[in-house]
């Protein structure tokens, strides 16, 4: 079965963008996941919310770190909402995060949770986004499996949609398709982008 040039693109964009990613040296990630965190502290003094969802960060992808992240949300009695994956359906199945224990490590390096209060998309506040690169207008690109795109559509219309970057915008990614979900802002170590809806 061939492929449209609009798979075909992503696909060149995920892995020309991943590869990057992963080449990073362990000083200038360590400080580009510093600056993004300090960025990250004054964006949210200034956004309630009380149920956040977070992705938990795959190390081998040099994701952003989102340990600190969560560590400061928990310190403000926020609660936090993580995810476990299924392969079968290819859906996500959202729990409170409430203790280490709940987690470990999938087949893929994802620490997921393995029990808990299942809590629904309908109830959160805020979700941080996990991707690969990311445009001026809001669009994302991510791993292509597609769960944060249906995730997103479950979500509340004034739920606050936040990438974390590592890396600044392109000016444009020329594939955005209709049931792509554009984020409201993306935190980088340069600073915070808001996009208009």
């Amino acid at each position: 079965m061939s492929q449209s040039p609009t798979n075909v693109d992503k696909k060149k964009y995920r892995s020309v963008f991943l590869r990057k990613r992963k080449m990073l040296g362990s000083k200038d990630f360590d400080k580009k996941n510093i600056r993004l965190l300090y960025h990250f502290n004054q964006f949210f003094e200034n956004h309630s919310g009380s149920m956040i969802h977070s992705f938990l960060s795959i190390e081998k992808n040099r994701e952003v770190n989102t340990w600190p992240l969560i560590e400061w949300f928990k310190r403000r009695g926020k609660q936090i909402v993580i995810s476990r994956c299924s392969n079968s359906s290819n859906e996500l199945t959202h729990y409170l995060f409430e203790e280490y224990k709940q987690l470990k490590d999938s087949k893929y390096g994802i620490p997921e949770p393995q029990y808990g209060t299942v809590v629904l998309p309908k109830e959160l506040d805020i979700v941080l986004v996990p991707l690969l690169v990311f445009d001026r207008i809001g669009q994302r690109v991510g791993y292509g499996a597609g769960y944060y795109d249906r995730f997103l559509a479950e979500c509340p219309s004034n739920c606050i949609k936040v990438g974390l970057s590592l890396a600044p915008p392109l000016d444009k990614i020329p594939f955005a398709e209709p049931h792509d979900i554009p984020m409201d802002y993306c935190i980088t170590p340069l600073g915070v982008y808001e996009f208009n809806s």
